[in-house]
């Protein structure tokens, strides 16, 4: 029974889901969650540079900030978590271990076929490579 999940947010439609799906299952099992996101120069450019990682870090913030807001009055237990790595896969599967996650829950864009074939998702490469449970939502 997953009692504490990890929840990847990037702003999108698919993870906003995900959170949703998540937030449905850890009702039930009186369970908690690991919200985090992870900004990396690759997903988020800076439009000016202010301190280094200043402006990635602010966006990172408002994501969470959005899925604290949503989840506000419904009593689930958050742990909420802002990353800054390139490598997303990788950061998502080191927080799962780091927080004692029992369960993945994240959103997939769903790449076609061809373009699977030429580029690996995030989402892909943690369902190989994670050593719980991993539901994606899509």
């Amino acid at each position: 029974m997953l009692r504490h999940i990890l929840v990847p947010i990037d702003g999108t439609d698919y993870s906003w889901r995900a959170l949703e799906y998540a937030c449905e299952l850890v009702s039930y099992t009186r369970g908690s969650l690991v919200i985090m996101t992870v900004v990396s120069g690759k997903r988020f450019q800076p439009v000016m540079e202010i301190d280094g990682d200043c402006l990635r870090a602010q966006i990172g913030d408002e994501l969470l900030e959005a899925a604290y807001m949503m989840l506000s009055g419904k009593n689930i237990d958050c742990t909420y978590l802002l990353e800054n790595d390139n490598n997303i896969a990788e950061s998502i599967l080191r927080a799962a271990s780091e927080q004692r996650c029992d369960g993945i829950v994240l959103g997939s864009r769903g790449m076609g076929v061809l373009e699977g074939l030429f580029r690996s998702s995030v989402s892909q490469t943690v369902v190989e490579n994670a050593t719980v449970p991993v539901t994606i939502i899509k």
